[in-house]
């Protein structure tokens, strides 16, 4: 399969601090990120998504892609999220807590926002576990 690289998202004045770069993996349904992601929380703090992390982007149910698809204005949130579940450098919580903070500041609507927030507290302790398990 022929690598394909894009960009996903630029903005440097919502505390992305890099473009957002991946190449499609074999299979279509994951990217592994060629540059590092680097985003400024509102905070101050800085969080960096190295490159080679490989993300699906949002983790939604398939029956779920006509509401919300794996990909949209969110893609950036979801990578960091992805990462912080992956790293589990902070709590749970506030790794939902900044998905939720980076897709207002990415400008998704507040119902989507809701939404995919509620979705993580309720079914991202699959997620959070498995990556805990894989990290032992």
């Amino acid at each position: 399969m022929e690598n394909v690289q894009q960009i996903i998202t630029t903005g440097s004045l919502i505390g992305f601090n890099d473009s957002l770069q991946v190449e499609l993996l074999p299979g279509g349904r994951c990217v592994r990120l060629t540059n590092n992601f680097k985003v400024t929380l509102a905070v101050g703090r800085m969080i960096t998504v190295p490159a080679g992390f490989e993300t699906d982007f949002a983790s939604v149910p398939r029956l779920f892609w006509r509401i919300i698809p794996p990909w949209g204005r969110y893609s950036a949130a979801a990578v960091v999220h992805d990462y912080l579940y992956a790293t589990a450098s902070i709590t749970r919580y506030e790794a939902d807590r900044i998905f939720l903070d980076l897709m207002k500041r990415l400008g998704v609507p507040l119902w989507k926002r809701r939404l995919m927030y509620r979705a993580v507290r309720l079914g991202g302790w699959a997620s959070w576990k498995r990556f805990r398990s894989q990290n032992r």
